[in-house]
């Protein structure tokens, strides 16, 4: 059948068609880019079905592309941590990933004022995201500063929102409160807990002074059988369950002088009370632990007691020992230092490893059954296994490195530094001032609490 002049037959009507359908299709998608994109500074567009927000050409529609007209792209995300010190905003991170493709991606961070939530920032972008993405909360900021205040966090992508809270804190927010009343304590050491405590090492002494504890000390030559000798693992056996422990424990407990050189309040508050606190430290020597790192305590006899050798298994027995003691003598609050780390060159990678299982066992499951308030552990181990660049440079009050310490308003025992050695050497394993100070920094207000917590409970 044929048609007037100009008319085309049916076959050549077909084989016309084919050649404008994909213009047509790219004229739909062209049309759908220019009505459905979004400019950088346009405000982020309420949660909701994707189609019902990118508007669609009635070209784009006439071309029926309604896969290509409705976006799919889904977000997910999260922060590494909910509440940190306004230092920690350059580690902590916003991770988040788009899944399937998105086609558009926003974010807006918001400041709480009093009941009101002020946007501080706002960021629109369009393109094709997909995959996963990372960003510190410090560039969520942008210029704006890092104050401590509640945030909030709002991502957009094509088909869902995702909010997210976090807070930021002073590095000494809440920090514990010192003893109302003068507290006394002693400390039974040897050459490093006198360094510690020494007015140009460390300044532990001063600092205990300042947060009213009365401080005295052991040190070589004290006590009955002159006890103050003998401070290895093995020996607290002998402190606090050998056949002697009552005489020593006895003489420890009314013991107010100074056995090394520190300041300390002026005068003993009251001679009729007896040491509240006792702090007890082995030297670093005692780091050096044979064995394997997840070796369970020794039951039964146990060969340190006596001189035997030091293994994970045996010194995890002697602590678990004398758990014994601490138990029937709740009226006082004992705080285990924990042994002081070796000098790479004084020890070797096995025994360091095992120094290392044995400080965060101490620090994670020595007390887990223990159900008393009177024992607390200081982690004197970590905190100077990491440094500020060099031996005579601390990290004192850095997010990053090892510590253990009162941080944004509670207790935080952290390791992100790799390092089992001794960070401040000094020619042998005493760490230098450098090291004594950061310990002190860090030690002073978990005391504090521990003391805080134990004298609540009593």
């Amino acid at each position: 059948m044929r048609y007037a002049r100009g008319a085309f037959t049916i076959s050549e009507m077909f084989a016309r068609a084919k050649l404008v359908a994909p213009i047509l299709a790219v004229a739909g998608v062209l049309a759908l880019l220019l009505t459905g994109g979004a400019s950088a500074g346009a405000a982020p567009q309420a949660a909701g079905p994707a189609h019902a927000r990118t508007p669609v050409s009635a070209f784009a529609r006439a071309a029926q592309l309604p896969v290509l007209a409705r976006a799919s792209g889904k977000i997910r995300a999260h922060l590494s941590g909910a509440s940190f010190a306004a230092a920690e905003a350059r580690t902590v991170k916003l991770v988040y990933s788009f899944e399937p493709a998105s086609r558009h991606f926003s974010y807006q961070l918001l400041k709480q004022t009093g009941p009101n939530w002020v946007k501080l920032r706002a960021v629109e972008r369009t393109g094709r995201f997909s995959g996963s993405y990372t960003k510190t909360v410090k560039s969520i900021f942008g210029s704006n500063p890092v104050t401590a205040a509640r945030y909030r966090l709002e991502l957009s992508a094509d088909t869902n929102r995702v909010r997210l809270a976090f807070r930021i804190a002073s590095s000494s927010a809440s920090r514990p409160a010192k003893p109302a009343k003068t507290v006394k304590l002693i400390f039974i050491h040897h050459s490093t807990g006198q360094n510690w405590l020494a007015d140009d090492n460390g300044g532990l002494g001063i600092a205990l002074k300042n947060n009213n504890y009365f401080v005295s000390d052991t040190n070589y030559g004290w006590g009955p059988d002159v006890i103050g000798d003998r401070t290895d693992t093995g020996n607290w056996w002998e402190w606090f369950r050998g056949e002697k422990s009552s005489t020593y424990t006895h003489a420890l407990y009314g013991e107010f002088g100074q056995h090394s050189s520190y300041a300390r309040l002026s005068s003993d508050p009251d001679s009729s009370r007896e040491n509240e606190i006792v702090m007890f430290k082995s030297c670093f020597p005692n780091s050096a632990i044979d064995g394997n790192p997840a070796d369970s305590a020794i039951k039964g006899n146990n060969p340190l007691r006596h001189g035997g050798p030091m293994t994970v298994a045996n010194v995890k027995g002697i602590y678990t020992d004398i758990l014994t003691y601490f138990a029937a003598h709740q009226d006082k609050l004992f705080v285990l230092i924990v042994t002081p780390p070796l000098a790479e060159n004084a020890t070797n990678a096995a025994q360091a490893t095992n120094a290392r299982a044995v400080a965060n066992w101490l620090i994670n499951k020595w007390l887990a059954d223990y159900s008393h308030k009177n024992v607390a552990v200081f982690d004197f181990y970590n905190v100077l296994t990491s440094n500020g660049g060099n031996a005579n440079t601390n990290d004192l009050g850095k997010a990053n490195g090892n510590h253990h310490r009162w941080w944004n308003g509670r207790v935080q025992h952290s390791t992100t530094g790799s390092s089992n050695y001794l960070a401040y050497p000094t020619g042998d394993s005493h760490p230098s001032q450098a090291g004594n100070r950061k310990a002190t920094g860090e030690f002073v207000p978990l005391l504090n609490y521990y003391y805080q917590r134990w004298a609540g409970g009593k």
